[in-house]
Order: structure tokens, then sequence, then C-alpha cells
């Protein structure tokens, strides 16, 4: 499909840098991300839904948003202030009541060989106080074949945290003994096939990654019926996105929620290398975006045309949130460090390389902005 920025719309510091990135020295840069986190990668999301015209709702008429959601805007209004959809101090929250809420049920879903299932978490009282007390979550058990390749959402969980992206559902990863998951498995046959895959530690648990079912806390996003996956490759509404980004000004039938959540998508995959995005998830109610397959995230080998597409849109985007452009600009390389190797070598969720690599790309992405700011002015740029 046509990534072509309409006349007028690509500044021309912009499309400068563009050039440059695009060139011998992206190609050095991102062939650099190699050598990165765990070995194997978890399967893509088994979402199947694949529709096309998932959200036209959202491209061209009003939408109706869920309960504590932001507001869609019509073009012409300014931005309203965007409120995270939990402090760090509630992701945290979240993240911690994933790790260490009792679990009621686990469901096989999928392939077998994908050893995923649903899982029903007894979340307390107190996580944010608004969800239900029990919800359902999804849970991996490390494989013996993947032993750590939970590694790779958490880490890119933890990215979006730091940087106030709002489309990554929490993630955790929590130890549980092997005989907890094998009542909890119980009699089914298939599932149980599974236990001998595990790779069970020297004292006998599992390393499990646990994924919330959608951003933020607890609360009517969780529970929401109205969420539909569209390919990111090729859906239709990636167009829509591109154009709405490509405006100077707010566009025909714009909905600034959906695209601060689509710039946030590109800048998410761009600096945790990931090229491979297969798809993206809609919430219809609540006008939003979610990620939610993000095992192909800080991975072993990029290839230096696979973030060609996240990079090529970005550098098209006449607009960014306000926001990310700060947080980018504080996350320097000892809060990367911080947020993804917290424990040093014991704890890291990527090796030291993959930090020189996400510093790179942070740094190209602030200067791409930088020179579309020096261009159009600040306040033009950073409006959303």
């Amino acid at each position: 499909m046509s990534r072509g920025a309409p006349d007028g719309l690509a500044p021309a510091p912009a499309r400068a840098l563009l050039r440059r990135l695009g060139g011998a020295a992206a190609r050095r840069l991102l062939v650099a991300a190699a050598m990165v986190a765990a070995s194997c990668a978890l399967p893509s999301s088994e979402r199947s839904g694949r529709s096309t015209g998932a959200i036209a709702a959202l491209a061209e008429s009003d939408v109706a948003p869920a309960k504590g959601a932001s507001p869609a805007r019509s073009s012409g209004e300014p931005p309203a202030p965007r409120a995270p959809s939990a402090g760090a101090a509630g992701d945290a929250h979240v993240a911690r009541a994933l790790q260490r809420s009792p679990l009621r049920a686990l469901r096989l879903t999928g392939k077998l060989a994908d050893g995923r299932f649903d899982a029903i978490l007894a979340l307390g009282a107190g996580v944010e106080g608004a969800g239900p007390r029990e919800v359902k979550v999804k849970l991996a058990p490390a494989q013996k074949k993947a032993p750590l390749a939970f590694r790779r959402p958490v880490a890119f969980y933890r990215l979006a945290r730091e940087l106030g992206a709002h489309v990554v559902p929490a993630a955790a990863a929590r130890r549980i003994g092997v005989g907890e998951l094998a009542a909890l498995i119980g009699r089914e046959p298939n599932a149980r096939k599974l236990l001998r895959r595990f790779s069970v530690m020297n004292d006998g648990t599992v390393d499990a990654l646990v994924l919330a079912p959608a951003p933020g806390p607890p609360g009517p996003r969780w529970v929401s019926s109205r969420r539909r996956s569209v390919r990111f490759d090729d859906a239709p509404e990636l167009d829509i996105w591109a154009r709405w980004a490509r405006s100077p000004s707010p566009a025909r039938g714009e909905r600034a929620s959906i695209l601060r959540d689509y710039l946030e998508v590109l800048a998410l995959d761009y600096l945790a290398g990931n090229g491979l995005r297969k798809e993206i998830v809609i919430d219809v109610s609540a006008g939003a975006l979610s990620l939610e397959a993000n095992a192909s995230a800080f991975p072993l080998h990029v290839k230096a045309h696979e973030l060609d597409r996240q990079l090529e849109r970005l550098a098209e985007a006449a607009r960014f949130p306000r926001a990310l452009r700060d947080a980018l600009a504080r996350f320097g390389p000892e809060a990367a460090a911080a947020a993804l190797r917290p424990g040093g070598i014991e704890e890291e969720l990527v090796p030291p390389r993959a930090l020189v690599e996400l510093e790179e790309r942070r740094q190209a992405l602030l200067s791409l902005i930088a020179a579309k700011i020096a261009d159009r002015g600040e306040d033009a740029v950073l409006s959303l």
C-alpha cells in the first residue's frame, strides 16, 4: 500500500532526515540490533479475527467511549489532556497483582504446542478498587524449547510503561510450583501432556508469563466484548491512521485517541527492534488500540529492512504526542537499565547490547522529532 506523503505534508528537514536514516547509516543502526534477549519467541497471539473493516466506525463516525476513557475529539478542537490509564504506581500495582494474586483455574487455549492458557486470577480488593474480583488473564509457562521467551513481552511492557504509553497490557513473570500447575490443569489429557514440556527449575517451580487482557487497570476494558484484531501489515485502517498522522492539522474524521495510540505503536516497535508486528487489537468501545502479541520485541536478529516500515511512517508523521517526546527525552541509558535490567544479570530482561541499540534508536527518534520542530515549530508538531 502506498505510504507516500501528500504534497505539502512532509517537511523538507524530515524528508532529509528520512533519507539519512534510510541509507547506509540507518542500515548499520538497524542491523546492530543483533544478539538481543531470549533465543526463541513465544508464538504470536492465537487471535484469529481478521476483520478488514473492524474500526470503520472509529475512522469516520463517532464511537461511544468506555467509562473512564478519554472522549474522542473532532477535527479543529484543541487536544484534551490525556491522563494515563493508570499512573506509574498503578501500573506497578497491576503487574504485582499478576505476579502474586492466586490462580483459580487454567484452560488450554490455541494449539497444544503453544502451551498457552486462559487463567482465572483472584485479584485483591486493593487493585484500583474498580475491577471484578476474579478476572481472566493469559498465562504461558516456560517450555524447555524456549525457557527465557517470557522475558521479551515483559521487557516490551516495561518499555511502554516507562514511556507512559497506553497501548500495552500489563505483563509480568511469576513462578508457579509444578504441583500447583498440575492441580490447576486438572484431568484434561491434552493439557497434562504439557507438564513434561515445562522448564522446571531446581526448586520445582516454572516461570510463567502472565498477561492482562487489556491495557490499564482492571475495569471495563478488561471485560470488553467489542475488541477485534486486524492485520498490521495490510489492514485498510493503517492508511486512515497514516493519513491522519501526515496531516499538519486535525484531519476530517480524525480521532485523536486513536492517532496517539497509533504513533505509540510505531515508536514502541521501532525502539524495541520489532519489525515483525503481525496484528493489532482494536477496542471499539474505548476508542483505543492494544498490542497483545509482543513476543517478537527485542529479537535475536533484526534485518535492516524489517524496521523500514515503522521508520518511514514515523518520518511521515507531522504531529506527535508531547508526552511521548518528553518521556523519550527522560528515558536515557540509566532509566533503561533500571527498567530492563533491574537486578543486573540475574534479573535482566534484555542483554547489555540491547540497551545500546535501544539508546541508538531513541536518539534517532528524538532527532527526527527535533527536525520537524525546527521546520514547523514545537506547538505545531507536539500538538497531540
